[in-house]
């Protein structure tokens, strides 16, 4: 019998050993990670829970068929109904899946299989301080919903299959996230360039807000569901959607706005300015819109100066 022969029957064992186990144990996905070991920290890894805030420089997050929240808290933290990876080494935090295998003994016969084989099946909670100054937070997943506090670092990748994100807030320098389901950030500053993709509904930004989220060099795109909008858009910024309408109330006046040769189905509303408006013609960017099968609309918000002299009053209130 050949190498190759042994190879194919022992992978068919495995399976079957695997779905025997699972059925005995609770007959559910859930069921099968239960039977492999406890993951073990690789050689020079520091446990979570041990690591100071400065000692962490990015996050690497993979998870499979779970929900996921990631939260502000005064310390690093993982926890979990489920299997996981967690330890930080050379600066980076893993949580999840890693490239470390797991080991099973099922009616005597030993095997291993990869960490992303059997992390996952479960709720997950991350903890991430306030202060942390991050190089990169990565994140990967499938069959999961990610809702988020507040996601901020330098760049900020983010890839969900067959899942929704909710973010309260997005601060980094480059942000590229692409997401199968619908994505909703409430605030957003995006300071060097941005892309941004959602199969479904895409919402970036707070209604009577659109001041407090700055995209710069980004390009937000949709196929089905639209885009919804509250912003300020620097530099050059587009917004496509395939099926769907764009609904963007860009903050400032259409003066401060370029608008190349815009299509038959984008109509752009007329600045109305208070009389106490914080008014200005200074150039915010250029915004290019695309609505295949669907309905563009632009407008404005304007903040006047009683507003900002309330939010000033707000942020001096909250730093006391």
């Amino acid at each position: 019998m050949n190498n190759k022969i042994k190879i194919i029957i022992a992978i068919g064992i495995i399976g079957i050993v695997i779905m025997v186990a699972g059925f005995v144990m609770g007959s559910g996905p859930s069921s099968i990670p239960a039977i492999f070991s406890e993951a073990n920290i690789p050689e020079g890894a520091v446990s979570i829970g041990d690591v100071q805030t400065t000692d962490v420089c990015s996050i690497e997050l993979n998870l499979f068929a779970s929900k996921i929240s990631i939260k502000s808290g005064e310390n690093f933290d993982l926890s979990g109904s489920g299997q996981y990876d967690g330890y930080v080494l050379d600066g980076v935090l893993y949580a999840g899946a890693t490239q470390f295998k797991r080991t099973a003994n099922v009616f005597g016969l030993k095997f291993s299989v990869p960490s992303k084989w059997i992390c996952g099946y479960g709720s997950y909670v991350l903890v991430i301080p306030p202060n942390a100054k991050l190089d990169q937070i990565t994140i990967n997943t499938n069959r999961s919903d990610v809702t988020c506090d507040a996601l901020a670092a330098s760049q900020v990748n983010i890839n969900i299959k067959n899942g929704n994100l909710t973010a309260d807030k997005l601060t980094a320098d480059t942000a590229s996230i692409n997401v199968d389901g619908t994505t909703d950030i409430a605030s957003s500053e995006i300071t060097r360039n941005g892309n941004i993709v959602s199969n479904k509904r895409l919402t970036i930004g707070t209604s009577g807000s659109a001041k407090d989220s700055t995209l710069n060099n980004t390009t937000l795109s949709n196929k089905r569901g639209g885009i919804t909008l509250f912003a300020k858009l620097t530099g050059s910024a587009s917004l496509q959607t395939s099926r769907g309408n764009v609904e963007a109330a860009l903050s400032g006046t259409k003066a401060n706005y370029t608008f190349p040769a815009a299509a038959y189905n984008l109509k752009i509303h007329e600045s109305v300015v208070p009389a106490d408006a914080q008014n200005s013609t200074e150039q915010y960017g250029t915004v290019s819109v695309a609505a295949d099968k669907g309905n563009a609309s632009i407008s404005f918000e304007t903040e006047t100066e009683s507003q900002t002299d309330t939010k000033a009053q707000t942020k001096d209130k909250n730093k006391k």
